[in-house]
């Protein structure tokens, strides 16, 4: 069990460089080039949304998804990445003239969704990574 623990331990410590590089990826990914999921009107909209939420004291859309690394199911995955925090949207945002609609709103709030799950999924490539190499070489 405390080799358990210990592996917990250092894998969080490299956590925070993990999710920086795969918030990289997982944007490059979605948000750019030809396969990106959105145009880039509305990728500018999002940056925009994400300026006027973060001046108003809130926190914005972007880098607020948050990660954790908790014990997983041994015998598939010593350790699991979750995500703790997505990044929405408000309600009270998609309303008055110059804002976006409920099912825009909605559409991005699922974008964003998708995204911290990309970002998830890159991070549990590395933990995985992490663990094949920290069980070598205790073996």
């Amino acid at each position: 069990m405390e080799a358990d623990r210990q592996l917990l331990q250092q894998a969080r410590k490299r956590l925070d460089g993990w999710i920086y590089t795969a918030r990289d990826r997982t944007y490059r990914e979605l948000f750019t080039g030809d396969d990106a999921v959105v145009t880039d009107e509305e990728r500018q909209l999002l940056d925009t949304v994400d300026e006027e939420l973060a001046s108003d004291g809130g926190d914005g859309i972007w880098g607020v998804d948050e990660y954790d690394i908790v014990m997983g199911h041994p015998k598939n995955h010593p350790l699991s990445v979750v995500c703790t925090r997505h990044p929405q949207i408000p309600a009270e945002w998609s309303r008055g003239e110059e804002s976006l609609s409920e099912p825009e709103r909605e559409q991005f709030n699922d974008l964003l969704w998708d995204y911290c799950e990309h970002v998830r999924r890159h991070v549990q490539d590395e933990v995985n990574e992490f663990v094949g190499v920290a069980g070598s070489l205790e073996e």
